[in-house]
């Protein structure tokens, strides 16, 4: 396998979503899955950012425009979103978009050039719009990224920023499996029992005897495990 990195920047004023992530810093967007055929597209985004920065990405996003298209015309193709959850800090977003192939977009040029088998990461911040595309060994990407250049819009450029061996695809994905079971239980307990609540409903003593484990064992167990959380999120987020 091999990992296709290209980032697509925006100059103010060419694109209402770019507009939002430019006029809003602190906004991110991040795929948590993305999925491409001749025909269809179909994903799913986190967005965080201040509550003015989701607000007005909310309404991007569920005008029914094309986000990908970054050609000279408006394809007229008419996505489908829904919003699947809303918190103070975050929105999940579904998007589906039928008849791909009317747009000049990076989801279909990369269907038509690569074929099926691909596997997209996305994230979305100020002027960049980067995407991971991992492929096969045997897939060409110039075709690929010379029709990403065609008819690109006026404010738009297009970089490669890494073609070659697929770096941190596994890394960038937090799982739960990836903490042990100790520090989960310990992490679920001290969620349930309220420790991380203003002001705290329970000490590290009260988990402690609660999971029947030395106060100072149960202590290391979280130590750990915010740990992980905070590295993670660095790594997710860099």
């Amino acid at each position: 396998m091999r990992e296709f990195v290209f980032t697509v920047e925006y100059d103010a004023g060419v694109d209402p979503l770019a507009d939002v992530f430019i006029e809003h810093p602190d906004a991110i967007a991040v795929s948590l899955a993305c999925c491409v055929t001749s025909h269809n597209m179909w994903r799913l985004d986190r967005l965080t950012g201040s509550a003015a920065a989701l607000d007005a990405l909310e309404a991007c996003y569920l005008d029914g425009a094309c986000n990908e298209c970054i050609g000279h015309e408006n394809c007229g193709a008419t996505c489908q979103y829904e919003l699947l959850g809303r918190t103070p800090a975050s929105r999940t977003v579904y998007t589906f978009r039928p008849e791909v192939e009317r747009c000049h977009s990076i989801p279909y040029l990369a269907a038509r050039y690569l074929g099926d088998g691909l596997v997209f990461e996305t994230t979305r911040q100020r002027d960049r719009y980067e995407w991971h595309v991992l492929l096969r060994d045997h897939d060409s990407v110039g075709e690929l990224y010379d029709a990403l250049q065609r008819g690109l819009r006026p404010g738009l450029r297009v970089s490669l920023q890494h073609l070659g061996t697929p770096d941190r695809w596994c890394e960038r994905a937090v799982t739960v499996a990836d903490l042990p079971h100790e520090q989960r239980a310990a992490l679920a307990a001290a969620v349930e029992g309220g420790y991380y609540e203003t002001p705290r409903r329970a000490t590290v003593a009260d988990l402690a005897e609660t999971l029947d484990v030395p106060r100072s064992t149960l202590q290391y167990r979280l130590q750990r495990a915010e740990a992980w959380l905070a590295r993670a999120f660095v790594d997710t987020a860099t």
